[in-house]
């Protein structure tokens, strides 16, 4: 199978394609065939060399944090069902940038056919971050709900997730582009907040007494 692997530490220079031997599923494992690789800052960083205290990982090594994609086979222990399902799974820190991934069965969420695997893999770390932070808050209607950094990955999603919920949104980002994005997810103003007056502007948007969530 294919992958990409780094080399050594450093830039997007020690990413490397190349040719490695197909993988197999040991005892409470599954093989997926990979169709998407979720991409994260967290990639570049221990790509970079930094974090060796908090993960175990030293070149050469294949990164990649979860993928989306097919079971293709199972290993002991593991309900011979999942085979040709479509699964999104988190590998860790390592194991996602391949035509296949090795990954625990307990990972598995079965991918809804209504569902493209490519947005699966991308919901797979900021999704449940940002379904927790939407129920904490316990967003409903009449809400006031500010949300910086509309068009990230968290963003994009507190924005959706607030407007599903009956709130008015007012979503900050950075630039025309990203704030048409954050419009077009159904935000009801945007503010660029590298203006020196974003703040006021984003407090007028809401109503002027300040977002309640």
């Amino acid at each position: 199978m294919r992958a990409v692997r780094v080399e050594r530490f450093g830039g997007p220079e020690v990413l490397v394609a190349g040719e490695v031997p197909d993988l197999a599923a040991g005892p409470g494992q599954v093989v997926v065939g990979v169709r998407a690789a979720d991409v994260l800052f967290l990639d570049v960083q221990v790509r970079r060399g930094l974090f060796g205290e908090h993960f175990a990982v030293r070149p050469p090594y294949v990164p990649g944090c979860a993928v989306a994609g097919r079971v293709l086979s199972v290993g002991e222990g593991v309900d011979p069902g999942w085979t040709g399902r479509r699964v999104a799974a988190r590998t860790g820190v390592q194991g996602g940038y391949a035509e296949q991934a090795v990954v625990p069965a307990g990972e598995l969420v079965p991918v809804p056919d209504a569902l493209d695997l490519d947005t699966a893999a991308a919901l797979l770390h900021d999704g449940p971050t940002a379904l927790a932070l939407s129920d904490n808050a316990r967003i409903g209607p009449g809400a006031r709900v500010l949300v910086l950094a509309a068009a990230g990955g968290m963003g994009a999603l507190l924005v959706q997730l607030a407007k599903a919920s009956g709130a008015r949104v007012v979503a900050t980002a950075r630039g025309r582009r990203k704030l048409d994005a954050a419009l077009a997810l159904g935000a009801d103003a945007a503010v660029d907040h590298s203006e020196p007056d974003w703040a006021d502007r984003a407090r007028e948007a809401v109503g002027g007494a300040g977002a309640w969530c």
